[in-house]
């Protein structure tokens, strides 16, 4: 197999450069395999490799540019395919654009890792390649993060919430994570290119891995007794003006035979109502929820009022009423889903274009955290902090660390119900229990149709609602106090890690020769 690929990647011009092309498109089309839900890491690594083996023997920046790219696209092809669910089914968009379309989306997306496997090729080609391909995959991860408001989805590192890896995600999160994947990588090539066993060494992260997982970084403080609530509200009718009242009138029967709970979720816009519409109905449910010492919380969107720098304008948000309080904005919104860039030239294109609300606005950082009392006595009550994400904001593991930092538990509300059985709700998911992993906190998911579930300090479902059943998930939650390593230190040791990496690197290739000039792109 090695001499195949080494035929197929060879520098030698061939009769056939779309093999090698296919080759790079299929290996990263199994990817998302290492993902939830079947979590088959170590196709993950197979992949992988195959995309190391093809940059490690580059011998250009625009072979390295395509190379990086038609891998790439494989992967996101595929990775991101459950898109076609929100566009096709509920956004309206024909069946044949749609998919061209995610297409067009996927190979842009492959741009970003090809642009940075590009730059490692212009300036470090193959010195120290074992080094420096971690941490040009670690770069463009990072760089995906928060470019154009970001995608952090489909990270290596997400491949290993339940491998030996795992241990090391309070300590470097799941883009350290990511790095230790492919380091392995190369190191294996490097120990065999070199017939070198010490390089091997290495490999010895993965069994302290394993040893990690048992580290408490976190402690308890207390326990909160929990229910969310899963109204099960079919999307193609969420929004229709008659389904206010049984919406609402759903949620409010589901959540009275619970308010001996001391907090009670609801799902991302559980009433499709603004807030200030639903006041009234909100005003005798929080009076309900205070005299059971119960913490009512809910997302729904929040319009300013009138007299307002801001009148008229809307935020995707969380409220919470009852034994707490506290409100908050989202700050990561969904690009097209809640907001349309270039919105001026695009809106009325086609109707994915125009969804219901897909006009909010961005909350601001540093919110104040959501308070959630617990009643014991009247001499005796607890109150605790909990850090809130709506939705998408769960995939962002700097946004969720940073949040976490003073918060005894996570929550997050969803509504996944845009894209049906597919893909996406289980990477959804899985991405939930790797912030949990990465914080050491418990985790509540309160979505319309699932999944909601309950996920401990250690990143594991406790338990789980069925999909698309209305029914409401009940359980106890650990409050968890202290910050994990990779809280406290956030990205800073791989910002390290790289720059060291990077200029011994460099050092090489001015004492060895340069690599391939800017010329041969």
């Amino acid at each position: 197999m090695m001499s195949q690929l080494r035929s197929y990647f060879s520098s030698v011009p061939t009769s056939r450069p779309w093999v090698s092309a296919l080759i790079l498109w299929l290996a990263g089309a199994l990817f998302p395999l290492a993902l939830a839900p079947l979590f088959w890491w170590p196709v993950g690594l197979l992949s992988i490799a195959v995309f190391v083996y093809a940059v490690w023997h580059s011998e250009t920046t625009r072979q390295a540019f395509w190379r990086t790219w038609w891998f790439s696209f494989g992967k996101f092809s595929t990775g991101i395919s459950w898109i076609y669910v929100s566009m096709h089914d509920h956004g309206g968009t024909p069946a044949l654009l749609a998919v061209l379309l995610i297409g067009l989306f996927a190979g842009f997306i492959a741009t970003f890792p090809a642009f940075w496997f590009a730059l490692r090729q212009k300036y470090f080609a193959r010195h120290l390649a074992w080094l420096t391909i971690p941490v040009f995959w670690f770069l463009h991860e990072w760089f995906r993060s928060w470019f154009m408001t970001g995608f952090p989805w489909l990270f290596a590192g997400d491949a290993h919430l339940f491998s030996w890896l795992s241990g090391w995600a309070p300590i470097i999160g799941s883009y350290g994570l990511s790095v230790l994947a492919v380091l392995s990588l190369t190191t294996l090539y490097q120990s065999w290119q070199k017939r070198q066993p010490l390089y091997l060494l290495v490999l010895l992260l993965w069994p302290a891995g394993w040893l990690l997982q048992d580290v408490e970084w976190t402690e308890k403080s207390g326990e909160l007794t929990v229910a969310a609530v899963q109204g099960n509200v079919d999307q193609d009718k969420k929004w229709l003006r008659e389904m206010v009242s049984p919406t609402i009138n759903d949620y409010y029967n589901q959540t009275r035979e619970h308010w001996n709970a001391d907090l009670i979720l609801w799902p991302e816009t559980a009433v499709t109502l603004f807030l200030d519409q639903f006041q009234p109905y909100f005003d005798v449910f929080a009076r309900e929820a205070e005299q059971q010492h119960s913490t009512l919380i809910t997302g729904i969107p929040y319009r300013h009022p009138q007299g307002t720098p801001q009148a008229g304008e809307f935020h995707n948000s969380i409220v919470a009423r009852g034994y707490g309080e506290g409100i908050y904005h989202k700050q990561q919104l969904v690009p097209f889903g809640e907001f349309v860039p270039l919105q001026e030239f695009i809106r009325g294109l086609i109707p994915f274009f125009d969804l219901e609300m897909s006009s909010f606005l961005h909350g601001e950082a540093d919110q104040t955290l959501i308070k959630v009392g617990k009643y014991h006595s009247e001499e005796h009550e607890q109150l605790f902090l909990v850090a809130p994400y709506i939705c998408y904001e769960i995939a962002y593991p700097q946004l969720v660390s940073h949040m976490a930092k003073e918060a005894d538990m996570l929550i997050t509300v969803s509504n996944d119900a845009w894209f049906g059985d597919s893909l996406g709700p289980k990477q959804h998911m899985a991405l939930a229990q790797m912030r949990s992993l990465e914080t050491q906190r418990y985790l509540l998911r309160a979505t319309n149709t699932g999944i909601t579930a309950l996920v401990n300090h250690k990143g594991e479902i406790v338990d789980k609602l069925p999909v698309k059943q209305q029914a409401t998930l009940t359980g106890v939650a650990e409050m968890r106090q202290g910050q994990t390593p990779y809280m406290q230190l956030g990205l800073w040791p791989l910002f390290i890690f790289s720059g060291l990496v990077l200029l011994m690197a460099r050092v090489l290739v001015v004492r060895q020769g340069q690599p391939e000039p800017a010329a041969n792109f």
